[in-house]
């Protein structure tokens, strides 16, 4: 990187974790206390923590944690390597620091420390793609690169915003939208919906290159999210015609105060009908006004899906262009390395 010779060289210090149980109390109250910008590493590392404590061990997941230096004063970065059911995840890295205050020089620096770190202790072929927010993903895949000869590609698999939503943020309508002929209903799914929702997750993924499922694996996917009771639908009918599910939402990474949108999809059969955003509303009034509520949504959205101005309507900060920038709302990239030579996973 030009110009970092004349700058000092931090000396960070990185751990490796094998063991959630393992994982250090003051990293976890770093992430506890960014939860919603944490979505990706929090929930899995509390899953797992708590799978530990009931024997079940697995050898697939890591975590490291970076701090400033040698005398561990500051957590800047944390890192998992983790496994879901349907595939491996991405390098999930969270910054502690927000991203305007994230200097380029150290950024480089820690990135070098994390990759060699990473390096002696799963294979390259592990890495198959980071997701990060941008000023630290581009750093993580050009370090990752010039280490390994695996080359990354120069467009992101997924160029998005994160964005968030509290009870007072939520935008509710004033009156139930009226549909000529149609009728709908909005729902937690059931098991009888599962053949549909596997042909929406295998449509949501054939959209999603190269995190593509075949019909197999949609309705696995499906039978999964149906049982955890974590996916509504939206029915539909039109006229006396067949009974339809039109939209699907899922939020399937979750801790005790924030919950993650992970899926939102629409049969383009229905799609201008207002059903993701009827859905995506329904969903986040129903889990921030619950029994047992969340204080805070997350989601990330692509920054060319035209989703935005749904989920802006619904209240989601930061995602109208023409209003002032929200602090926490930031460009995240998930950058992928060649696919000739890695393991591809899924999430």
């Amino acid at each position: 990187m030009p110009g970092l010779n004349a700058i000092a060289k931090p000396s960070f210090d990185v751990q490796i974790f094998r063991s959630a149980q393992d994982f250090p109390q003051k990293a976890l109250a770093v992430l506890e206390a960014n939860a919603a910008k944490a979505n990706t590493i929090l929930p899995i590392l509390l899953k797992c923590r708590e799978e530990e404590r009931k024997g079940a061990v697995s050898n697939d997941n890591l975590w490291l944690v970076c701090y400033d230096s040698s005398a561990r004063t500051e957590v800047e970065y944390i890192v998992s390597c983790t496994k879901g059911i349907m595939g491996t995840y991405p390098i999930f890295i969270f910054a502690t620091k927000a991203r305007q205050d994230l200097r380029d020089d150290e950024v480089y620096y820690a990135m070098q420390a994390i990759g060699e770190a990473l390096d002696t202790c799963i294979p390259r072929q592990r890495v198959y793609s980071v997701f990060a927010v941008d000023r630290v993903a581009e750093p993580f895949a050009a370090a990752w690169s010039q280490r390994t000869n695996i080359e990354a590609y120069s467009r992101p698999y997924y160029d998005s915003t994160i964005s968030f939503l509290s009870k007072r943020d939520l935008v509710l309508p004033r009156q139930k939208t009226l549909l000529t002929d149609i009728e709908y209903d909005l729902c937690l799914a059931t098991r009888e919906d599962i053949p549909a929702i596997g042909k929406l997750c295998e449509m949501f993924a054939a959209e999603s290159e190269p995190f593509v499922l075949t019909p197999m694996q949609g309705r696995l996917e499906a039978e999964l999210l149906v049982a955890s009771g974590l996916v509504w639908v939206h029915r539909i009918q039109r006229g006396q015609g067949p009974k339809e599910i039109a939209s699907i939402v899922a939020y399937t990474r979750n801790c005790n105060k924030v919950a993650t949108i992970t899926k939102v999809y629409t049969n383009p059969r229905w799609r201008r009908l207002g059903c993701a955003e009827r859905l995506v509303r329904r969903v986040c009034k129903n889990i921030l006004f619950s029994t047992d509520p969340k204080e805070q949504i997350a989601l990330f959205v692509g920054n060319d899906n035209p989703a935005a101005k749904v989920y802006n309507r619904v209240g989601f900060v930061g995602l109208d262009k023409n209003k002032p920038a929200v602090e926490g709302v930031e460009r995240w990239l998930e950058i992928g390395f060649d696919r000739r030579r890695v393991q591809q996973g899924h999430w």
